[in-house]
């Protein structure tokens, strides 16, 4: 019978392909809809498989007679098709097919459609850095339709995106973002986004507000599956809490009504025996340890087993360690396998701690080495990330310009017509004297932006020529004599490194108003390292987000250069900043166990100047405390 359906099929695509385009009208297929939207809605496409719809997608393609809306209908049923079959390139590779089709660059839905498409695929690769491009671009398009729906959904994936990387307070904003748009016409959508929220609470240690997110998430969603797997990450915030009764109590209301996913009910009857024994290590819990374990063995849920067999390890560590090391050791190879270095390194911290010193050496070097390959990991797609971000706001501006431009020159123009139909004489005049204006504001404010741009220029350029340009010189000479071992080297690159990202941050825009504490404990936290510790005392007590957006820059900008300062000249193992405020005025304490200025005479090079000038803007007064060998002091005050 199935083999009868691939023939008719076959025979219905041979027609479509040889068959002129009037005797398809005439005699197969009704006038309104098209052949190629027929074919896919008939009862014999939809009884095939995936590779069989694939073939028969193909051969439609190679006609010559498709047009640019068939074309379409097909690169969305193949792109789907290729998902489904796992090939998630080719996928891409026909969905960026359909962006240079004249059909949906007409159609903002359309547009914005294959973008989210390409965002869920590159999501799909672990590309997350392509999929915020994509559904950044289909946020846009969706906007201009006024499809708010999808407006949301996109807001929803960028906000996820943005909390796996870290930037949780940006995620905050979209995903409440994405619930405003959505309006409560899509619970799955709206109870996502607060759960998005509650993992982003969970990692800030803002337990309380996780558990309240976790809770509407809850009262809103209707879809059991959901359900469980919101209760199940609110049990466990309130195990992060030490409130073990309230886990247990959630977790086996759970296991009283049937759960159907096996990965799910096995994710459950662990995380409870493992709160248990929390909770009293003379609980039995045992039994439910291998019991989810086998579940797991059965579903070949290696994620879910990694878990499993790293609580039955912490199980036997105090009662038999020979068992505990076996789990820890399988924990291990499951980890490796799935290339999780996270679980990696966890796992063999629990085997250094039960084999023996001269075992535990090897693994311990591959801790080290593991931890340091996830931080480059990390940084690198940090960076990368970072980058499309730049690139796709850039563009924004530009498109936002162009169109800026445009409006007005429209409006200028409808100004004019309208003059032109009051009295000829005082249009004329009017006109006149307007176009006068406008030319020399235009003019002055050109001038204006030339000098502005000379100004900046220069100042970049003399940094790059006298700093960045000598350094380089420098290095490369270096590079080029074999004496200089490769530490030095590396050391110079890295002050270049710091001298290009010191530019950089003079010349960003800086993030003011009620996120700038975060903001301003970012800029502490890059200049942190292993090489030189930063210690932050008592900031909360400035609070800062009550700051006059000026003096936040000057804040952020002087702080900047003396990080900068002690990088690049201090030597530095050591530095703090401790905050006190005084009545209505504030002081901010700079020290560091640097080489300090030589014959205790502090130099006020170019960067230390512009520090005294900025804080001369605000009213404020900063004052050098200098002992050559034993490092630097700085003072600063100002006023609320």
């Amino acid at each position: 019978m199935k083999q009868e359906k691939v023939t008719f099929l076959f025979f219905m695509v041979f027609l479509f392909l040889s068959c002129g385009k009037d005797v398809l009208k005439e005699n197969i297929y009704p006038k309104k809809k098209s052949k190629t939207e027929i074919l896919y809605k008939s009862s014999v496409y939809k009884a095939l498989n995936y590779k069989e719809k694939f073939e028969v997608s193909k051969q439609i393609l190679r006609t010559d007679t498709l047009n640019n809306a068939d074309k379409y209908l097909i690169f969305d049923k193949i792109t789907f098709l290729y998902y489904k079959l796992n090939k998630i390139d080719s996928a891409i590779y026909y969905s960026k097919e359909m962006l240079i089709l004249d059909f949906i660059k007409k159609n903002d839905a359309h547009f914005g459609k294959v973008n989210f498409k390409l965002g869920g695929y590159f999501n799909k690769k672990n590309q997350t850095d392509s999929a915020f491009y994509y559904y950044q671009k289909s946020k846009e398009y969706f906007f201009r339709a006024k499809d708010s729906l999808r407006v949301g959904k996109c807001l929803l994936n960028i906000a996820i995106i943005e909390s796996n990387y870290g930037s949780y307070s940006k995620s905050d904003s979209t995903a409440v973002a994405s619930i405003k748009f959505i309006n409560g016409k899509r619970r799955r959508t709206t109870t996502a986004a607060y759960n998005c929220l509650a993992i982003n609470s969970k990692e800030r240690l803002l337990y309380k507000d996780a558990i309240s997110y976790y809770r509407k998430a809850i009262d809103i969603s209707k879809k059991k599956s959901s359900s469980i797997i919101y209760k199940n990450n609110l049990a466990n915030v309130y195990k992060e809490l030490k409130n073990y009764s309230v886990s247990i109590s959630i977790l086996e209301d759970l296991l009283k009504d049937s759960i159907g996913n096996i990965r799910t009910k096995a994710r459950v009857i662990d995380n409870l025996a493992h709160i248990k024994w929390l909770n009293n290590t003379q609980e039995p819990i045992l039994k439910d340890l291998l019991l989810a374990e086998s579940m797991r063995i059965e579903e070949k849920d290696n994620y879910g087993l990694m878990a499993s067999y790293n609580h039955l390890s912490d199980f036997f560590a105090e009662k038999d360690k020979i068992k505990s090391l076996l789990y820890a050791n399988k924990m291990y190879e499951f980890s490796k396998k799935a290339q999780n270095s996270k679980d990696q390194i966890d796992a063999i911290e629990k085997i250094v701690a039960l084999e023996t010193p001269l075992k535990s050496i090897k693994y311990y070097q591959e801790s080290i080495r593991l931890s340091d390959s996830l931080q480059k990991a990390e940084t690198k797609q940090q960076y990368k990330f970072a980058n499309i971000k730049y690139d796709y706001e850039e563009e924004e501006k530009q498109k936002l310009k162009f169109k800026t431009l445009a409006s007005e020159n429209k409006l200028i123009a409808e100004e004019e017509n309208s003059q032109k139909k009051n009295i000829l004489i005082i249009a004329v005049v009017f006109a006149s004297g307007l176009l006068l204006l406008i030319f020399r504001r235009k003019q002055q404010h050109k001038k204006r932006l030339l000098q502005e741009t000379y100004i900046t220029e220069t100042r970049i350029a003399k940094k790059l020529h006298d700093g960045l340009g000598n350094d380089i010189f420098k290095t490369l000479t270096k590079v080029q004599n074999p004496k200089y071992k490769p530490a030095d080297i590396i050391n110079d690159l890295d002050n270049i490194y710091l001298q290009t990202r010191a530019i950089s941050h003079e010349n960003d825009s800086i993030e003011t108003g009620k996120d700038f504490d975060d903001y301003f404990r970012d800029l502490v936290a890059s200049y942190n390292s292993d090489a030189c510790k930063i210690i932050l005392k008592d900031l909360a007590s400035l609070d800062l987000k009550k700051l006059a957006k000026e003096k936040q820059i000057v804040l952020y900008r002087v702080f900047n250069e003396l990080f900068v300062n002690m990088r690049k000249h201090s030597k530095a193992t050591l530095v703090m900043l401790s905050c006190e405020k005084i009545k209505n005025q504030y002081q901010i304490i700079y020290v560091d166990n640097g080489i300090g200025f030589k014959e205790n005479k502090i130099i006020f090079k170019n960067g230390l100047k512009n520090v005294e000038t900025r804080i001369k803007t605000i009213n404020g007064t900063i004052t050098f405390e200098n002992k050559p060998g034993k490092g630097l002091k700085v003072i600063f005050n100002f006023k609320k």
